[in-house]
């Protein structure tokens, strides 16, 4: 009886532990400036860039994009900074979150400014990318 009894439990709980055959995806889609990036209009989409710690420059920097065909928007960025509270220096990361807006194919330009004050010394250095998005598979 114990038996039955412990092996209904277990049963029990392994088939509450999973998950049917539903695996949570991650959408964030990691852009390459080497290729043409395909992606859906529900993918979320991350740009890693990086600050100096501990400089002048580490609360404002920030970025914008440049999309004439208006695909693309910059939704978030998100500092991150893994660095022990008692160490100089270093850098921290700077994850930018931009969202596809329509299916379409463009390509966009990304400018990392280092003071809120724009110039055209900073406007003068981009990355470039290249964008397909799908409306599914």
């Amino acid at each position: 009886m114990n038996k039955v009894l412990f092996s209904a439990l277990v049963s029990m709980a392994v088939i509450s532990c999973t998950n049917n055959g539903k695996d949570a995806v991650d959408k964030r889609i990691s852009l390459r400036t080497d290729t043409i990036n395909v992606v859906k209009l529900t993918d979320t989409l991350v740009i890693n860039q990086s600050t100096c710690r501990g400089c002048e420059y580490e609360k404002s920097t920030n970025f914008a994009i440049s999309d004439s065909m208006n695909m693309i928007k910059l939704f978030d960025v998100i500092t991150i900074d893994n660095n022990p509270d008692n160490m100089d220096g270093g850098n921290i990361n700077k994850d930018l979150i931009l969202v596809p807006l329509k299916a379409g194919t463009t390509i966009f330009k990304l400018y990392k400014f280092w003071t809120q004050e724009k110039t055209a010394t900073d406007s003068a250095g981009f990355i470039t990318y290249k964008m397909l998005i799908q409306i599914k598979n």
